[in-house]
């Protein structure tokens, strides 16, 4: 009887770690950095959170029951609080600003980067964008590799898609570079369609990623929200969520 009890006590102080370990891990709060611009993570008018950001971050958190607090910061300050840890992640498409400063966990999903053009211009390959003038660029973005690199191209710092739309129709640059999404968002918010425009170019299909900062007090975590993160991968995804808050659209995008 007595060998029986000391087993069961054994078996139990082999098991309490791997408990506790659960019980702490579900009460955990990450903070993940996130570019503030709608449609991907922005105030609602109810002052709360919202976004296709908020949607994908709430599948993670059904599979791991960790918490994301979303940190609404620019760009550039996104990439400095991974960097610094401040931040434990960014939800962003993959950067290689974040090598050697952050884990890439991913990819999340893969969007469609466009290129669009002032009225009755016609973009069908990239050697036509040598030809344009500026080309607004969401400042510390990174969109696809030759046009990150591509030192011939005019290109003109912004601080957000609605920025870089705005000059763009008042004929300050010649084109706008960013997701199929954000681009088409903020024209329907501007009272704008992409067909009051140019015919736009794919620049690319750029992945999000999850990038987890090397200075996070959290690193245990990593295996658990890559398991989460392949689950929940597929194709156009963040497109998807997109129109899942957004149902009617705010503009008609020219692509399937």
């Amino acid at each position: 009887m007595l060998k029986a009890l000391f087993a069961l006590l054994l078996i139990s102080s082999l098991y309490l770690p791997v408990l506790a370990q659960v019980t702490s891990a579900n009460n955990i709060t990450l903070k993940v950095g996130v570019p503030a611009f709608a449609p991907f993570a922005y105030i609602n008018e109810s002052s709360e959170m919202s976004g296709v950001m908020v949607r994908y971050l709430n599948l993670l958190t059904e599979d791991t029951g960790f918490e994301f607090e979303l940190v609404l910061q620019p760009y550039a300050r996104v990439l400095a609080g991974v960097k610094s840890g401040e931040l434990d992640i960014a939800l962003i498409f993959k950067n290689v600003q974040l090598e050697g400063h952050a884990d890439f966990i991913g990819p999340v999903s893969n969007s469609n980067v466009i290129v669009l053009p002032q009225a009755a211009v016609n973009l069908q390959t990239y050697d036509q964008l040598i030809l344009l003038g500026r080309i607004a660029v969401v400042r510390s973005a990174s969109f696809s590799k030759t046009f990150d690199e591509d030192t011939n191209l005019q290109k003109f710092s912004v601080k957000d898609y609605k920025q870089g739309i705005n000059l763009l129709r008042m004929g300050r640059v010649d084109a706008v570079v960013g997701s199929e999404a954000g681009i088409e968002y903020n024209l329907g918010e501007l009272g704008l369609d992409i067909g009051d425009f140019g015919q736009p170019y794919i620049l690319a299909q750029k992945e999000n990623w999850l990038h987890f900062s090397k200075k996070s007090k959290h690193r245990t975590l990593i295996n658990q929200l890559k398991r989460s993160v392949a689950k929940h991968y597929q194709d156009g995804l963040m497109y998807q969520l997109y129109k899942e808050e957004f149902p009617t659209g705010k503009a008609t995008s020219s692509f399937p």
